[in-house]
């Protein structure tokens, strides 16, 4: 089986899916051309738009989702125990459960030969699962499975359609559609996109890669973020960043310089953002500064005295005001000492190992994690996998401090230890 990384520590790498592309079409990618990925993998499913800006290529969008080929295994598993009940109650059990060595070999022995009919499956319309060890032997036509991943490949499908919406770009405006992935070859994931984009998906060769370790950045048309309390973008259904006015004028710097390294036009427009969001902030600050005093002052005290002066604005300020204003000394006070915080991470759909490295890497105390286990025949999430943490993603707390999770197990909890 090929190791692949996990899906939260990986991404789509513009240039290899842009390689894969032509590889299989035979031509190159025009400048300015945008292409799709619809990566649907053992573990996961990463999709994104990639668009060719001169002699580079840039993810303009991407969404990850944990849905792949093992989770097609888990339900084909569901459904045999169903289908072939005469192989008895004790063996589904041990399958199901294992509570011993011998058990846990047997079901993954069954899932293995599951995934190889799987697999024949894309290429026949029938095919015979053999259980040796139990004398067992359960048909299965493409049919039967197509019905139990269907709703699961319409999941993936909605992605794709999201993250096109996401970039901006419309289906009859891509130049093509990279199909990639052992699970990708499912017949009914290419019949599906065929009918929702109107496109024909281009499989990739087998062995292609297009997948990167995150660690290697990858250039994106977001800018950086520049307030470190903002949560990170990671899943379905979050918006992009909104950078606070106090930074205007590092996100004006950072987003030339991104604006240039990607040949993006906008450096123009977003400068004269800045100056107009300047402008605001600048109001806004004045009229935060006015004494209090002179808003009190009764209208028939309106008319100032030889010894006031009136504003550029028209208000009076009495002298006593206009020092206060003057001396910046209560407003420059420095800040109190703190006890270093930080943003919580969304680490929900992880496993407890990636939910414990990316609280560390957040910089605090650790992971105090608690298991829910689910039933014989729930597939509804992986074993370790995160349903459950708090605080919320996103909350602002001591880094000194644990965050909880709650992970799903079916077997050991012990298991899921980190």
């Amino acid at each position: 089986m090929q190791n692949v990384p996990p899906a939260a520590s990986v991404r789509i790498d513009p240039g290899a899916a842009a390689a894969s592309l032509s590889s299989s079409t035979g031509a190159p990618l025009a400048s300015g051309a945008a292409f799709a990925v619809y990566r649907l993998g053992r573990s996961s499913f990463h999709a994104a738009v990639v668009r060719r800006i001169e002699s580079s290529f840039v993810v303009v969008a991407e969404r990850t989702e944990p849905i792949g080929g093992a989770e097609f295994d888990g339900l084909i598993l569901a459904y045999l125990s169903g289908r072939h009940p005469d192989a008895g109650v004790r063996l589904w059990s041990r399958i199901a459960d294992p509570a011993e060595p011998a058990d846990r070999q047997l079901r993954a022995l069954l899932l293995e030969k599951i995934t190889q009919a799987r697999e024949q499956l894309s290429k026949q319309d029938f095919t015979v699962i053999t259980l040796p060890a139990a004398d067992i032997k359960m048909p299965l036509t493409r049919e039967e499975f197509e019905s139990r991943v269907e709703e699961l490949v319409g999941t993936t499908a909605d992605v794709m359609e999201e993250t096109l919406a996401e970039a901006g770009v419309h289906p009859a405006e891509l130049a093509g559609l990279l199909m990639a992935g052992g699970a990708a070859r499912t017949p009914l994931a290419a019949v599906t996109l065929r009918r929702r984009l109107g496109l024909e998906p281009v499989l990739a060769a087998p062995n292609a890669k297009v997948l990167a370790a995150e660690a290697a950045p990858v250039a994106t048309r977001e800018l950086p973020f520049v307030d470190e309390q903002e949560p990170p973008k990671r899943r379905r259904g979050q918006g992009r960043a909104v950078v606070v006015a106090a930074a205007l004028l590092v996100v004006v710097g950072a987003g030339a310089a991104f604006g240039s390294q990607l040949g993006d036009g906008d450096t123009a427009e977003d400068d004269v953002a800045a100056d107009e969001s300047d402008a605001a902030a600048t109001t806004s600050e004045s009229s935060t500064t006015a004494s209090p005093e002179a808003s009190e002052t009764p209208s028939a005290e309106a008319s100032p005295s030889p010894s006031e002066s009136p504003t550029p604005g028209g208000a009076v300020q009495d002298p006593q005001s206009q020092g206060a204003e003057e001396d910046p000394t209560e407003e420059s006070q420095p800040t109190t000492e703190r006890a270093p915080t930080g943003s919580v991470p969304d680490v929900m759909g992880l496993s407890t190992a990636e939910a414990a490295q990316a609280v560390e890497e957040a910089g605090f105390a650790g992971v105090a994690q608690s298991g829910e286990e689910r039933g014989v025949f729930d597939w509804s999430h992986e074993d370790c996998e995160i349903i459950g943490q708090s605080p919320e993603p996103g909350t602002t707390q001591a880094l000194s401090e644990q965050v909880a999770v709650t992970f799903s197990y079916s077997g050991e909890a012990s298991e899921c230890d980190v």
